[in-house]
């Protein structure tokens, strides 16, 4: 029998003072959690922003990752209400959402994901996360406020809003993600080779270290080098201050690993 509203893992590595370690899901296909959850992630972030995943696979991919012991975060393409009620009832233990700008957006994002009083989500006493039965619901809405919300900065304009949108924030819950290619992009200021500019590394951490002064976690996704992403890239930005690791791509990670095998390999000659 499956273990309901158990304790979001996640968060309590988090706030006992150890950074989790996730990556993004782009391939549609639960071995993918499998294979997460036997080398150890602790969570992971589907990605509905970047793919033409659909809700019924995420769903899959999240009972996927629930059955291998890893927490299951969702990131929505944009602020959509109903799509981020939707994912929660489907289990997702955290909600990331791009391009949030200022506090007003923070709201009604928090608002979308709390039941009343604290919130205006709709109820629906008969889901996975509540397991299917009515009875269970006092219990589920004890569960699901520990929901970690991750509003991502990704814009100038959210930049100089940063204190109103940590407002909006529960320090030892909720989170902030700078995503430097879109602000790069955004400025214009990316480097001929892909890489990140000092003004973007600049505001990235200046973002990170006001998080930390309000004590809301930071979530940080390591730059990588031409053979893809170290242990040591991991260590760096833990080093720098962030409370939580999402790692590439698995497709980036998969095309990282088979690449540098393949490329040693296409010119060898039969003996």
């Amino acid at each position: 029998m499956r273990t309901l509203f158990e304790k979001n893992t996640f968060l309590e590595k988090m706030n006992s003072g150890r950074a989790p370690v996730g990556f993004f899901n782009y391939l549609r296909d639960t071995a993918v959690l499998d294979i997460a959850g036997t080398v150890g992630f602790d969570f992971v972030v589907i990605d509905n922003e970047h793919t033409a995943m659909e809700r019924e696979t995420t769903e899959k991919l999240i009972l996927a990752a629930e059955l291998n012991h890893v927490v299951p975060f969702v990131r929505v393409p944009e602020l959509i209400p109903y799509l981020m009620r939707n994912y929660m009832e489907m289990g997702a233990r955290g909600i990331l959402v791009p391009h949030v700008c200022d506090g007003a957006e923070c709201r009604r994002a928090q608002q979308a994901l709390r039941y009343p009083p604290y919130g205006s989500a709709s109820c629906c006493r008969s889901n996975h996360a509540d397991g299917f039965e009515a009875k269970n619901w006092m219990n589920y809405l004890e569960h699901v406020q520990d929901l970690c919300f991750v509003p991502m900065i990704e814009e100038p304009e959210a930049v100089a809003n940063l204190d109103e949108i940590l407002d909006e924030l529960k320090p030892g819950r909720d989170m902030v993600m700078f995503g430097k290619a879109d602000y790069g992009q955004v400025l214009g200021s990316l480097n001929p080779d892909g890489t990140f500019t000092e003004q973007v590394n600049e505001d990235y951490l200046k973002v990170m270290e006001r998080c930390r002064a309000r004590k809301i976690g930071f979530m940080a996704c390591p730059s990588a080098g031409p053979d893809g992403q170290t242990a040591e890239d991991v260590r760096k930005v833990i080093e720098q201050g962030c409370s939580a690791v999402v790692l590439n791509t698995d497709q980036l990670t998969l095309a990282a690993a088979f690449g540098k095998i393949v490329g040693e390999c296409l010119d060898l000659e039969i003996r």
